[in-house]
């Protein structure tokens, strides 16, 4: 009798073992995010999530897995976003928008290729729901380029690797550099990458990161970069989501800024006569200057 109700227990508790992790409290993408692996894996990496909070819809990927961009207003420094993956193509994410605020429940913590990923997968049986919509998206925070470094070559095994991962905590966040310079390009797996190095720092190569436009919807599908990619083009900022890409079989471990549309790419204009990245009456007050007295 005994043995018989420790079976019963075993297969309640086997097939209920999903159901209980949902009624768990929910998990901040804060919570899956933050990590002090120094490979930058979350400790929750392989777990069913029976809910998680979530927060503002930045950004999405179109592809044949459409993949959405999630960011708590709540963790606007760090360890704040995070991608989710409708990876068996069940239109879980069809109706989303930039700018709903969504909660996700039964998703699996995956870290897949460098990335923290919560896959929905169709056993699973998830689903988003969609708390409120128009929503402003965040401000992108601003961060120096050797925050989120470019990797360092190793010519012995001819790979890419960061130095660390202390960019991990900005992660599938909406983040901006300013005032850089493309020095070099056709870099990474799809040689789709791209230097920005800082332009008052210009031989300093700690002081640059990469960045890649393949998920930027105003670039030509026949080309790499977006028109405005072009080396020695000097930006007043450019605006994107960090990626971690990593592929031990190809030697490869950086981080990317993805750029998503024409927008995040801000160049310098002729009409910016300070060189300030705005046009206005500073710019005028200068061109005066120089017209009435031939110096500033």
């Amino acid at each position: 009798m005994v043995k018989t109700k420790l079976m019963i227990l075993v297969i309640v508790l086997a097939v209920f073992g999903k159901v209980s992790s949902s009624l768990a409290k929910p998990y901040s993408i804060h919570e899956i995010q933050y990590t002090t692996d120094p490979n930058g894996n979350s400790s929750l990496d392989g777990m069913l999530i029976g809910e998680c909070s979530g927060g503002i819809v930045t950004c999405i990927f179109p592809g044949t897995r459409t993949r959405i961009v999630v960011q708590d207003p709540n963790y606007p420094d760090g360890w704040g976003a995070i991608q989710v993956k409708d990876i068996d193509q069940m239109g879980y994410l069809d109706s989303i928008s930039v700018g709903d605020y969504v909660r996700i429940f039964n998703v699996t913590v995956e870290e897949f290729r460098g990335t923290t990923f919560l896959q929905m997968i169709a056993e699973d049986v998830p689903s988003v729901i969609v708390v409120s919509s128009n929503n402003p998206v965040p401000e992108p925070l601003v961060v120096d380029v050797n925050e989120i470094a470019a990797p360092v070559y190793e010519p012995g095994i001819d790979g890419y690797f960061v130095a660390d991962h202390s960019a991990e905590k900005y992660e599938a966040m909406l983040i901006r550099v300013e005032n850089v310079v493309v020095t070099d390009i056709n870099l990474g797996k799809e040689s789709d990458n791209y230097v920005l190095q800082d332009y008052d720092n210009p031989s300093d190569t700690s002081f640059s990161c990469w960045a890649s436009d393949y998920q930027n919807i105003e670039r030509d599908d026949e080309q790499l970069y977006h028109p405005y990619v072009i080396l020695n083009q000097r930006f007043c900022s450019v605006t994107g989501i960090l990626e971690q890409y990593t592929r031990s079989s190809y030697d490869l471990d950086y981080y990317q800024l993805l750029t998503t549309y024409t927008g995040d790419l801000k160049r310098y204009t002729p009409a910016d006569i300070n060189g300030d990245c705005m046009v206005d009456f500073s710019d005028f007050a200068v061109f005066c200057q120089y017209w009435l007295w031939g110096t500033e």
